[in-house]
């Protein structure tokens, strides 16, 4: 879990959640809006990669 606060004062609540199915790598980020957003990708650095991408735009 992570508690981060914009440059306006606003906390944001991220549950970031990672799991291995085989070949498989998947990610789940949560908000404390309720906003879900789930990817899956079988090479890790791509996974890594689009889930700093949501962070980002979801701390702006």
């Amino acid at each position: 879990m992570v508690v981060s606060r914009s440059p306006s004062g606003r906390s944001h609540l991220l549950s970031l959640a990672f799991l291995r199915d085989g070949d498989e790598f998947f990610a789940r980020i949560e908000s404390n809006t309720g906003q879900i957003a789930e990817f899956k990708n079988r090479a890790l650095d791509q996974l890594l990669t689009l889930v700093a991408g949501e962070l980002e735009d979801l701390l702006e």
